[in-house]
C-alpha cells in the first residue's frame, strides 16, 4: 500500500512539474487567440458603427453577450471591446444618456442599483450587461 501512494506522489509531482514546463507555451497561445478575438470585435464594431446609431450599438452589443456561449469573461471581453469600437463610428442618438447617471470610477450603491435595475429592465440575464451599461454610463458622461 505504501509503494502505491508512493507511485501515485510520483506521479503528481512529475504531472505538475510537466505543467509548469509547458505552461509559457499555453499562456502565449491564449495570449495570441485573446488578442485576435479583439481585434476581431473592434473590426466588427467598427464595421457595425458605421451603418448605426449609439443606441444600436449598444443593443447589438448586449444582444451579442446574452447569447454568448463562451466563457464569461470572454463573452464581457468581448462584448464590451465591441461595443466601445462600434460608438467609435456610430451616429449620436438623440435621448440617449436621458437619465444616465454620471459615471465614477468607484461606484457607489446608487450607480451599483442603477446598472442592475437598468440590466433588469433590459431583460438581460448575463452578468456582461452590467459593463455595458457602465459603458453607457462613460460615454454620457464624457459628453459624446
Amino acid at each position: 500500500m505504501r509503494r502505491f501512494w508512493l507511485t501515485l506522489l510520483l506521479v503528481m509531482i512529475a504531472g505538475v512539474f510537466y505543467f509548469w514546463l509547458q505552461s509559457p507555451e499555453w499562456l502565449e497561445e491564449w495570449n495570441s487567440e485573446h488578442q485576435q478575438m479583439i481585434a476581431a470585435e473592434r473590426q466588427a464594431g467598427q464595421q457595425l458603427g458605421q451603418t448605426t446609431d449609439q443606441q444600436g450599438c449598444f443593443d447589438q452589443a448586449l444582444q451579442k453577450t446574452e447569447s454568448c456561449k463562451e466563457s464569461e469573461y470572454r463573452c464581457t471581453v468581448s462584448g464590451g471591446t465591441y461595443l466601445k469600437a462600434c460608438w467609435e463610428t456610430s451616429q449620436p442618438t438623440s435621448g440617449f444618456c436621458d437619465g444616465v447617471p454620471a459615471y465614477s470610477d468607484e461606484p457607489d450603491d446608487a450607480d451599483k442599483a442603477w446598472v442592475k435595475d437598468r440590466c433588469t429592465e433590459l431583460g438581460a440575464l448575463s452578468k456582461s450587461c452590467r459593463l455595458l451599461v457602465r459603458q453607457q454610463q462613460k460615454i454620457c458622461s464624457a459628453g459624446q
